[in-house]
């Protein structure tokens, strides 16, 4: 009976030291595992002025590593040389940890990507001035200290919303009404036609009795009946824009000018000018003008 109990003992002694060493050594090995997700986070994903995403993760992959997401799956080089790329491109580029869950040797983690592109970011051209934040979720399988294969996903449709330029800013607005000035300016009709949107109105205030005063509606009727008879009548000599802003969809332009009229061959007087212009769709829909119409009409009748 003594010999059984002491026999027991034993093997129940080896039971607690044999659990004691794997639950030690697979503490061990989280560790590792965490030690290495902060790594790829902090010191790869994220640009620092202490390391580089190649560097770091070269021997954190292990043979054979996978990333994978719905659009298909790359190796560690490809991984490592699109993180270099974002670096460039991205060059205050964050990955913050927000969550780390372990299952086994499967790691998910739920991260905050952050970052303000400058350059050609996903077919979408950037210029610095907008910046996006969005969620990533990762499940990382490793295995002492390394990276296995990674599946992850993040929102980047919702970056593209954010960097994206809002239709009807004023940045916008003011780029459309000066091209369609300068291509006014240069007798680009193929750039003015372009930038036309189909309902535009084109109003000229002013004396009746001159043939391209009034309120002309649509693309078509601008095309084929305000401009040939603005353009026979009234040749520009002078127009200088003085001062020029924009709000939301709309543009106003503040100059002076000088035209001569063609029936008469009198030139008027330098006068002032404004322009009112509506953009919509990135197109100009409404080219509101406003002259001293009197200057004009007495060069018109030669009075």
């Amino acid at each position: 009976m003594k010999r059984l109990i002491s026999l027991c003992s034993i093997l129940y002694l080896t039971f607690l030291i044999t659990g004691c060493n794997a639950q030690k050594n697979n503490s061990s090995e989280v560790t590792k595992n965490k030690e290495a997700i902060s790594a790829f986070y902090q010191k790869a994903l994220t640009v620092n002025k202490e390391t580089q995403p190649t560097t770091v993760l070269t021997p954190l992959m292990a043979e054979n590593y996978t990333s994978s997401n719905s659009t298909g799956a790359k190796g560690a080089k490809e991984l490592m040389g699109q993180l270099e790329f974002f670096w460039k491109l991205i060059p205050d580029l964050k990955w913050d940890v927000q969550q780390v869950i372990n299952n086994g040797d499967q790691y998910v983690v739920r991260s905050i990507a952050t970052g303000t592109p400058n350059g050609n970011f996903m077919g979408l051209q950037t210029d610095g001035s907008k910046s996006f934040k969005i969620m990533t979720i990762d499940v990382h399988t490793m295995k002492d200290g390394k990276f296995v294969n990674t599946n992850h996903i993040e929102d980047w449709a919702t970056a593209m919303q954010q960097l994206k330029p809002k239709s009807g800013t004023s940045d916008e607005t003011m780029k459309v009404a000066m091209e369609f000035m300068g291509a006014m300016g240069k007798g680009d009709m193929k750039k003015m036609m372009d930038l036309m949107h189909d309902d535009m109105v084109w109003h000229n205030e002013g004396d009746k009795s001159m043939p391209w005063i009034g309120p002309w509606k649509g693309k078509k009727t601008i095309l084929e009946k305000f401009l040939p008879s603005f353009g026979s009548n009234f040749k520009t000599i002078k127009w200088e824009p003085n001062d020029a802003l924009s709000k939301d969809n709309t543009a106003a332009f503040f100059g002076k000018m000088i035209g001569e009229l063609t029936k008469s061959n009198k030139k008027t007087e330098e006068f002032t000018y404004a322009l009112r212009v509506k953009v919509k769709d990135g197109k100009v829909i409404l080219w509101n003008w406003f002259e001293d119409s009197y200057a004009v009409s007495k060069a018109y009748h030669n009075k």
